[in-house]
């Protein structure tokens, strides 16, 4: 069997739902094609969707499967049975059954089976999980039922929050005020607030040592072990305690000999004995004896006394060596004791504010990503949650794990606490249940959000036992590579073949990566690392002070790349796909944001390549959104010059420094305003012109219209318009930050008052960022970092700063012990802060290269991430560093990427310097490139069938018919007009607002009189009569405040005399409805004729309706012959919608007069007639 045959076979294997599962997957080895095979074979095997259960990763990792997963059952549901036994032979191999018609037809129906299942195919990830079981257990999980979830930066806000109601508590707390002094001596404000925010933001680990040692004071004494300390001790015990030993005299005659010696470290160690013997307190003797016996960086000094003092008094150095290792062990117990206190005060901080934030998440009923699981790990794991359990258990039978070496270990305790009924074999009702896992320690690049490499292959090992002793169990490696060229993988390998490359890759190390693509063209090239220009530095007095110049490294290498893709596009194969390179073909990586990440995009930009912009921006470093918010600035402040420059600068109106800027301002006075200037030369320039009238606009629509309609003008005023400007200038690479920007301003006006200050004040704090999802190119020159593109593959794949090691000099100040004297794991272990290193003892010494091994273990596993990305290409670059040492003289262990893919290359025999010249012009080393050619047949982009010449009919190029306009009528708004007319204000004079007497209708609200009586009849009838005038004379008051007090009593006593009166007592007695909407096209009214009404009151008998409609016509008309037509014809359109409505009742149609308080009935011969005149059809 081949290894490509073997590679298939693991893989059906794998997704056979019989056994469980471990699957340990090299990169590009097909673990999501395995995972979504799975599920289909499940669903196959007539499990219910409901009852499976994937988690994963990221919410993009579980769009892509549940996509593939869809694809995979729509490709079913329509394929003909040829086809459909052809692609299930594929899925189960050997397994495959033979199925008649009727099983066929049920394999088609998965997919409406799945998509109808209730909540949908359970593929989420572990934090939706959580949330679902919380909000469906949240009393039993002590989470506020209906509770929201918060995002990092509302957390971050709420820590803030928190961590200033903690500040003022130190006013009334003595512990929490001692500890702040504490932290103070190292920290100023914000770096106090970073060390506790990032000390909560891992609080799950600190809740685990909390339950560990039994709460605060227990975790304190396990400290005080660790350190070997008593924490009754304090720090001038331990100073007198060596003090006290020394004598005088003899330290008087060390001085002297000391002195007399010579030689400048022998006479150096005299003075501080001087400074010590005229000192007057310990605290002053004991700082004067620390540069004697240690240096500058805290190590022991070797050489106090020399041969020389040798000669003068033999006694001396015996006598000062052993007062140094004295010290130095004296010292040593200082610093852990300082160790334990500063721990102790950080401890009991983090706590407090811990608690704080609890609150103020419980104040507003939310819980945090972190809640989610620690809730449901507790559910999950209570015992008296057991019915819990059971509930949950009832609902999955399989359960699928993504990516499970990114599974942090409180995230494991969730899916082991689901594992118990399958690890014991029993569990719900009879149906098989199984337990897959699919990752690779070799990708866990995920430690900075709790992820444990180690703890993967950990629980390959117990959960594998575990499963095992119930069921069929096994485990399976996918070495074989789907994705990449041979060049490639076998670069790879030889990355991690040298001794120590590959530690921290796994138990197994890097297994030989099997190789589907044989015969395709591939290359890996290393690029020489940049050099850094001899020629001094030119600091131009105008110069951007955040710019590099044109011959800084930084430049010249974003330029070459940008060069090189630039001459590819349109012009160079892709030999191994047959077509030309595009854009969305080449991703970009780097190892963090910086410098080198922004310039590389800007060069792609200029040189007119399409780039997708950052993966992740920071939306107020954004270009167009700094040039946005300056914009409202300066319309909040129009004496803000500086502002309004920036906007004049902007892409907005492209002006010049000297051109247009300088000419503008330089004239004015000193009093005088730069937007003052702008108004008052604007005639002599159009572009000044345009500029003034487009600002003036935008103020005054932001000062008065809020932030959205002020961003909006903006980008959407103008030929062309703000949008395309910002773009033309700055790429389609704003668009995003542009977007995220008007959706906060949004968000903002929806939840605040709608106030452009408001916003710019809370948009600066608030901002946070946003992340481009990159699954998809879109044709565009992908620049992400290495954790972004982690699941994404492209053609070609640049490694950017390949000469960049781990951030090991951030290591600290809290440490993770590397050991405790229990042997606990390292995820329960204590932490300990130690502000800096000259503060270590070798308990920290211990754990801090403990973590400076980690972190180069994860650096080589993201360098396995990164290169395993490409599929034809790599290319890795870098910048040169004088700072470094040589690679040569670093342990493997400690080499930058640069460094090993040299390392590599020299192992690979086939590899090339081309050519022989150096690669940079400053330089002296040349390129090296590993490649191969095509000899495999060459893939033909596929090109659509040429289609049949087929003559066009007749219709194809005739313009379509205009479509009838529906026709719309509402009766009302005409008897409105007619109401307002027969009341006398149509014939008013045309007033001013400023001649309108307060107590007179304007024309422009002429049906005023007559909403306001409609208004009183709509709700008075509800008050108890004798309530009524008091309810009517509040209602006036409240919507005609303006109307004169004599006029409103009136207005009311015409009401109540409708009310009142007897004969009206069926019209509004129980039963009947006031304003009843009523649209519809009756039978017989024209075609297209739609009727929309407000029926003014209502009553529905048992086999009569009366529908009546208020009138406040003064006066009423005396007959009903005079009644106007336009009412007639709206009770008309009424009643014939009510008979479509009710068939089998008599509606009866009346007017009621409310100056009169009489009811007038209207014929139905009228009715009838009206209907023909008005609505009828013909």
């Amino acid at each position: 069997m081949t290894p490509l045959e073997q590679a298939s076979l693991n893989q059906i294997l794998a997704a056979d739902p019989v056994r469980s599962a471990f699957v340990m997957a090299n990169a590009g080895s097909g673990k999501t094609r395995v995972l979504t095979n799975r599920v289909a074979r499940l669903l196959l095997a007539n499990t219910s969707p409901g009852k499976i259960l994937c988690i994963t990763f990221t919410k993009a990792a579980a769009a892509e499967m549940a996509e593939r997963l869809f694809e995979v059952l729509g490709a079913w549901a329509l394929a003909d049975d040829e086809t459909l036994i052809k692609a299930l032979n594929e899925l189960e191999g050997e397994a495959a059954k033979q199925r008649d018609a009727d099983a066929l037809n049920k394999v088609r129906r998965l997919f409406v089976r799945a998509l109808e299942t209730p909540g949908g195919l359970k593929i989420q990830t572990i934090h939706a999980f959580c949330e679902q079981v919380l909000r469906r257990f949240p009393l039993e999980a002590g989470a506020p039922p209906g509770f929201a979830i918060i995002e990092d930066s509302e957390a971050r806000q709420l820590r803030d929050a928190a961590l200033d109601a903690v500040a003022l508590r130190a006013r009334e707390d003595a512990a929490i005020a001692s500890a702040f002094t504490r932290l103070a001596r190292g920290h100023n404000e914000k770096s106090l607030r970073e060390l506790l925010h990032n000390g909560a933001m891992k609080r799950l680990g600190f809740d685990a040592a909390l339950t560990r040692f039994g709460g605060l004071d227990g975790v304190l004494r396990g400290c005080a072990a660790e350190l070997d300390v008593n924490p009754q001790t304090t720090e001038e015990m331990l100073q007198a305690e060596f003090l006290g030993q020394l004598d005088k005299r003899e330290l008087e005659r060390a001085c002297t000999a000391l002195e007399a010696s010579g030689s400048n470290p022998t006479k150096f160690g005299a003075i501080p004995i001087k400074i010590f013997l005229a000192a007057t307190s310990d605290a002053e003797r004991w700082a004067a004896l620390i540069p004697m016996f240690t240096k500058a960086n805290g190590e022991p000094r070797e050489k106090i006394a020399s041969n020389a003092t040798d000669k003068i008094d033999a006694w001396v150095r015996p006598y000062v060596d052993a007062l140094r290792e004295q010290f130095v062990s004296q010292l040593a117990h200082l610093k852990a004791l300082n160790i334990y206190h500063d721990t102790a005060a950080y401890v009991r901080l983090l706590s407090a504010l811990i608690d704080a934030y609890a609150n103020m998440k419980s104040a507003r009923a939310a819980l945090d990503f972190d809640d989610l699981i620690k809730r449901t790990q507790h559910l999950l794991e209570d015992t008296d949650g057991a019915w819990v359990m059971y509930k949950l258990d009832q609902g999955i039978d399989h359960i699928l794990v993504d990516e499970a070496q990114d599974t942090s270990p409180a995230q494991w305790a969730i899916i082991e606490a689901l594992l118990i009924e399958i690890k014991s074999g029993g569990g719900a009702g009879s149906a098989a249940r199984s337990f897959f896992a699919v990752g690779d320690m070799k990708q866990s690049i995920y430690s900075f959000q709790g992820a444990d490499a180690e703890l993967f292959e950990e629980k390959e090992i117990t959960l594998g036992k575990a499963l095992e002793a119930v069921g069929e169990y096994d485990n399976f490696n996918l070495q074989v590579s789907f994705r990449s060229t041979a060049p490639v993988l076998e670069f790879v390998d030889a990355l991690f073949a040298a001794d120590g490359a590959a530690d921290g890759l796994g138990q197994r190390g890097v297994p030989a990566h099997g190789l589907k693509r044989e015969g395709e063209a591939g290359l890996v090239e290393l690029w020489p690392l940049t050099p850094r220009p001899d020629t001094p530095k030119a600091n131009p007095w105008d110069a951007p002070v955040d710019t590099p110049e044109a011959s800084a490294p930084v430049k010249v290498l974003s330029r070459k790349i940008a060069g090189a893709i630039k001459g590819w596009l349109g012009a160079e194969q892709l030999i191994s796909q047959g077509r030309k390179i595009a854009p969305g073909d080449i991703m970009i990586l780097v190892q963090s944001r910086g410098p080198l990440f922004e310039e590389v995009i800007r060069q792609l930009a200029q040189a007119g390549v399409r780039v997708a912009g950052a993966d992740r921006l920071k939306l107020v470093e954004d270009p167009a959104v700094e040039d946005l918010l300056s914009f409202a600035k300066f319309a909040l402040l129009s004496s803000d010059d500086l502002s309004l420059a920036e906007v004049l600068k902007s892409p907005l109106y492209g002006f010049d420094d000297d051109a247009d800027l300088f000419p503008l301002a330089h004239p004015r006075g000193a009093a005088q305003s730069l937007w003052s200037a702008l108004n008052e030369r604007a005639g002599e320039q159009a572009k000044w012109r345009q500029a003034a009238d487009e600002i003036s606009a935008a103020r005054a629509r932001g000062l008065r219209e809020g932030p959205y309609a002020f961003f909006t003008h903006i980008l959407d005023a103008g030929t062309p318009s703000g949008r395309r400007r910002f773009y033309t200038r700055l790429s389609e690479a704003s668009r995003d930050a542009v977007d995220e920007l008007l959706r906060q301003a949004l968000n903002y006006e929806n939840a605040r008052p709608r106030a452009l200050q408001g916003f710019v004040d809370w948009f600066t704090d608030n901002a946070g960022e946003i992340k481009r999802e990159m699954e998809r190119s879109n044709d565009a020159v992908r620049v992400m970092t290495v954790h972004g593109a982690k699941g994404l593959q492209s053609k070609i794949v640049f490694l950017l700063d390949a000469h960049r090691g781990p951030n090991i000099r951030r290591i600290g100040p809290v440490l993770d012990l590397a050991r405790d004297s229990a042997n606990a794991p390292a995820r329960e272990r204590l932490s300990l802060l130690v502000p800096s290193k000259a503060g270590d003892v070798p308990t920290t010494e211990e754990a801090r290269a403990e973590i400076k091994r980690k972190a180069y273990e994860e650096y080589r596993r993201q360098l396995y991430v990164a290169a395993t990305r490409a599929e034809d290409r790599l290319y890795i670059c870098g910048l040169e560093q004088g700072n470094q040492k040589s690679p040569g003289d670093k342990p493997v262990t400690e080499k930058s990427w640069h460094a090993l893919a040299q390392d590599a290359f020299d192992r690979l025999g086939d590899a090339v310097h081309v050519p022989d010249e150096p690669f940079w012009p400053d330089g002296e080393d040349a390129l090296r490139r590993y490649a191969c050619a095509q000899t495999a047949e060459i893939k033909q982009p596929d090109s659509p069938e040429t289609p049949p010449d087929i003559a066009s009919p007749s219709w194809l190029f005739a313009p379509a018919k205009p479509e009838t306009a529906a026709l719309s009528l509402a009766p009302s708004r005409l008897a409105d007009k007619e109401e307002a007319a027969a009341d006398g204000v149509e014939k008013a004079p045309a007033q001013t607002p400023a001649q309108t007497p307060a107590h007179s209708p304007t024309a422009s609200d002429r049906y005023f009189r007559g909403r306001t009586l409609h208004r009183l009849l709509e709700l008075l009838p509800d008050v108890e009569a004798g309530a009524r005038a008091a309810a009517g004379d509040r209602l006036l008051a409240r919507i005609a405040p303006q109307i004169e007090p004599d006029e409103r009593a009136r207005w009311r006593d015409e009401i109540l005399t409708v009310l009142n009166d007897p004969q009206f007592a069926a019209v509004f007695g129980a039963g009947s409805r006031a304003e009843v909407s009523i649209a519809g096209a009756p039978k017989g009214a024209r075609p297209g004729l739609k009727i929309s009404g407000q029926i003014d009151r209502l009553v529905v008998g048992a086999d009569e309706i009366l529908v009546i409609d208020y009138k406040t016509n003064r006066p009423p008309p005396k007959d009903v012959a005079d009644a106007s037509p336009a009412y007639v014809a709206q009770m008309a359109a009424y009643r014939a919608l009510l008979q479509e409505i009710y068939p089998d009742h008599k509606i009866k149609s009346a007017l009621l007069w409310t100056f009169e308080a009489r009811l007038m009935a209207l014929p139905d011969a009228m009715l009838d007639h009206a209907f023909a005149r008005s609505i009828a059809a013909g």
